[in-house]
């Protein structure tokens, strides 16, 4: 068994999540709930983001992204937005 990773926010993430709505957000939590306990689960489409090392994305709600990255202890939420605005808007 191994340990649940804490889910650490960062205030450009506390920033985005306000302006999305509450479904949203609901979704977001529980799949940040799945990642903390398993990064690679099956059911959530992680994919490591194309020329950023250790930064990896999952797919809310079909059209949001949350973009995060993790070490052993550590889920890092950085970014959640649609995903028009997600890629370009990409400063982390």
């Amino acid at each position: 068994m191994h340990n649940k990773r804490r889910i650490q926010r960062t205030k450009r993430f506390a920033r985005d999540i306000k302006k999305i709505s509450e479904s949203v957000q609901k979704e977001a939590f529980q799949i940040s709930q799945k990642l903390a306990d398993d990064i690679f689960h099956a059911s959530l489409n992680v994919c490591s983001m194309t020329g950023l090392k250790g930064i990896y994305r999952v797919v809310i709600k079909k059209d949001y992204r949350m973009i995060f990255s993790f070490d052993r202890e550590n889920l890092y939420l950085l970014r959640i937005g649609h995903r028009k605005d997600i890629y370009r808007k990409m400063e982390l």
